[in-house]
């Protein structure tokens, strides 16, 4: 079944392809333009805080194995940050992320490719809102100005924009799924499409995203049960079983290596933290406040994050809406409802936390009922009644939102004066000309003055856009001012001897750009040459964490210089040893005085910012085997990062070995077997039941591997048994 033409366009037999494509593309390049824009006022807008620290140097880091051939699975040496699988958002199963690392790897500045891709994003975004917004029954001039305000919603923008990649490409993707799943399902269209863009919001890692389509596969799925339509049903459940094999395959990792991590214990709380009251709610519609955001800086934060589009207090203009358009915007509701729970909800339910990365969903599911509203009110139904409504409604949210922030009175006004501006140039589009023609008592559809008032909205975005980039020059998540060419960046650290690991607070000086000879932060230690044990990692491992007291940016406490110099009680050996580093890098802000280094180590090099400690006799690679209990003596054979062979020589009293790697879940051993964990973290192997000759595997496998790999194959079992039940209807119809 074909799409129905939205209400107020008319249907014309000869419609060329302009006619057709002018208004997406016209909402495409007005968003490039806006998210360009904010280049002029700030060139790193885009390369900040998780960007900056996290998807660059990791992008980077799989584009290097891509082209030697490999995916990476786990890199011992990048110790509670080097098990991939479990990390999820390095998208190792993504094609998409694959050529966004490609293109890292050969890119001479960070900025501008992460810059790139992510305006590209938003394009995306902005198709996929034109596409959604025209099939829930906007015409196409509203459609096209819903592709303009989602991508300039607040959080998108500062947030996901700025620093979380993978959310802003769930975000920007998820229009466009949305519209694929609704061609599949309920108008049995190809699933090829939707197929494609779930896949790929799977593959990106983000959970957040699986959340929202898995909302939207239920819906779909209850609303068709309820319809007693069978085929969409029996379609709708392919989707789901298509998604959901997808997401055990990218999430189930995870979820098993969590138990031995931080996110394993973590609580259900409300600590007010990225999360919304119903205070709050009321900056949606203003560019110029920020609401009261607690966050990392504060009870309040710095970025207009609850603002979805300064269009919103102009709601009651289109209101009410028609029975029907109300009964096919249903999906929509159940989206907006759910995801307004979620940002309302506590700030931390177990591993899912911060519910107020949840508002793209709501900006879209807003924007989507404002244009097709408008779409069926303006400018036939636009009266005195409604402007006063909406000048209340203007008056209202200007008034809640300067009690919340009086200091912030001025920008207040202006957005207010802004909306009040707009208000009057609606009501005056809307008043038939003496001349107009009349219809069953009414003035018969302008199309012109639409597109007028759209056009003239769209350059409102565009102005508030540029005075919001003024007013907020930068995303509140913290910049590290890091060098934006890969080549400076790679020279970092050039020629330190084995593995190292940096200890201290080495954020001091970040914004001294000749600090950064020095060292790098978080995943940009994967562009040296040097093995780097201080990665980020999004699952800190618990017992490594608190032994060397190190958060999930791998910054650590000065205690952990004395803890790597520090003799095991245990093993008799020093804990750097066991993790087979050779290199420490110290920083001077976190130490009253110099380290005396102990036997077998010595000062390099004295730096400004830092001391580099290296080892008297370089050790190997991390993976290996650091000890051997006594009287039991192995010979490695085979090493990779996945596995160590090493045979049995003898096995004495103490029959363990141990390996510099963190014992995660998924490491099998044939020929022995695990034991307890050195220090709660270093892998360990038992050999009692090895005799001498005999040949010890030590493996690893993302876990549950057999189920990983049976969803696997069922997910393209399920699209394929679609794809050929879809051909034999449409040959059975022919």
């Amino acid at each position: 079944m074909e799409q129905a033409p939205a209400d107020g366009d008319r249907v014309h037999g000869s419609e060329t392809l302009w006619q057709r494509v002018r208004w997406p593309l016209l909402s495409v390049v007005v968003t490039v333009a806006l998210a360009l824009g904010r280049l002029a006022v700030n060139p790193r807008f885009y390369f900040t805080d998780d960007t900056e620290r996290g998807s660059f140097g990791q992008w980077w880091a799989l584009g290097e194995h891509l082209t030697q051939g490999q995916l990476p699975i786990l890199d011992p040496s990048a110790w509670q940050g080097g098990n991939y699988f479990a990390e999820g958002q390095w998208g190792i199963l993504s094609p998409v992320t694959w050529l966004i690392g490609l293109t890292a790897y050969i890119a001479p500045d960070a900025a501008v490719h992460v810059t790139s891709w992510k305006v590209l994003f938003l394009a995306i975004f902005a198709i996929g809102m034109f596409l959604l917004a025209r099939d829930f029954g906007a015409s196409r001039p509203w459609a096209a100005l819903a592709g303009v305000l989602a991508p300039a919603a607040g959080f998108t923008v500062y947030m996901d924009a700025a620093s979380w990649s993978t959310g802003l490409f769930d975000a920007c993707l998820l229009p466009l799924m949305w519209w694929t799943l609704r061609r599949a399902v309920e108008r049995g269209r190809s699933p090829i499409p939707f197929l494609l863009t779930s896949f790929t919001l799977i593959t990106f890692g983000y959970v957040f995203g699986v959340i929202v389509l898995v909302v939207l596969l239920v819906e779909t799925l209850v609303r068709q049960i309820a319809n007693r339509d069978g085929v969409r049903v029996v379609r709708t459940l392919a989707a789901s079983a298509w998604g959901a094999l997808w997401t055990i395959v990218i999430y189930l990792p995870a979820i098993v290596t969590s138990p031995v991590t931080k996110r394993g214990a973590e609580p259900f709380a409300n600590e007010h933290f990225l999360n919304a009251d119903v205070a709050d709610l009321f900056s949606a519609g203003s560019p110029f406040t920020t609401a009261s955001i607690e966050s990392f800086w504060g009870p309040t934060t710095q970025g207009p994050l609850v603002y979805i589009a300064w269009l919103v207090p102009l709601a009651p203009l289109f209101l009410p809406i028609p029975r029907d358009a109300v009964r096919r915007l249903i999906p929509v509701w159940v989206l907006g409802a759910t995801m307004l729970a979620f940002i309302l909800a506590p700030s931390e339910m177990g591993p899912i936390r911060w519910p107020l990365r949840m508002m793209p969903y709501v900006a879209i599911a807003v924007i989507l009922v404002l244009v097709v509203a408008a779409t069926r009110a303006f400018p036939e139904r636009i009266t005195r009644g409604r402007v006063g409504a909406a000048a209340g409604l203007i008056a209202a949210f200007g008034y809640v939102s300067w009690v919340g922030e009086m200091w912030s009175w001025k920008a207040l006004a202006l957005g207010v004066a802004v909306q009040l501006a707009a208000l009057a140039g609606f009501w005056v589009a809307s008043r038939p000309p003496k001349d107009v023609a009349y219809v069953a008592g009414r003035p018969a559809p302008w199309e012109r003055r639409t597109a007028v008032v759209v056009l003239a909205s769209m350059l409102v975005t565009m102005l508030v856009g540029g005075a919001q980039a003024l007013q907020f020059r930068e995303s509140p998540m913290p910049s590290v001012n890091a060098p934006t060419s890969t080549e400076e960046l790679e020279g970092v650290l050039e020629g330190a001897p084995g593995d190292a690991i940096i200890v201290g607070n080495y954020y001091t000086g970040q914004s001294t750009p000749e600090s950064w000879d020095e060292r790098l932060m978080g995943n940009l230690w994967y562009l040296s040459d040097t093995p780097m044990a201080s990665v980020y990692t999004v699952l800190p491992f618990a017992a490594y964490a608190d032994d060397l007291c190190s958060d999930l940016r791998g910054l650590t406490c000065g205690d952990a210089l004395d803890t790597l110099w520090s003799v095991d009680p245990e093993t008799g050996e020093r804990v750097s040893d066991l993790m087979s580093i050779s290199t420490i890098i110290a920083a001077k802000d976190s130490f009253d005085e110099q380290p005396d280094p102990p036997e077998g180590w010595h000062l390099a090099r004295d730096g400004y910012w830092n001391w580099f400690f290296e080892r008297d006799e370089e050790l190997p690679t991390a993976g290996g085997v650091t000890w051997q209990g006594d009287g039991t003596e192995v010979i490695v054979e085979e090493q990779t990062q996945t596995s160590v062979t090493f045979a049995v020589e003898s096995v004495g009293s103490d029959p363990r070995v141990v390996l510099s790697r963190l014992p995660f879940p998924g490491y099998e051993v044939t020929g022995a077997e695990l034991a307890d964990p050195i220090r709660g973290y270093l892998l360990t192997v038992d050999v009692s039941g090895a005799q001498p000759g005999d040949e010890v595997t030590v493996s690893f496998l993302p876990p549950p591997y057999p189920v990983l790999v049976a969803s696997f194959i069922l997910a393209w079992l399920v699209a394929l048994a679609w794809l050929i039940a879809r051909v034999r209807v449409r040959r059975r119809t022919r």
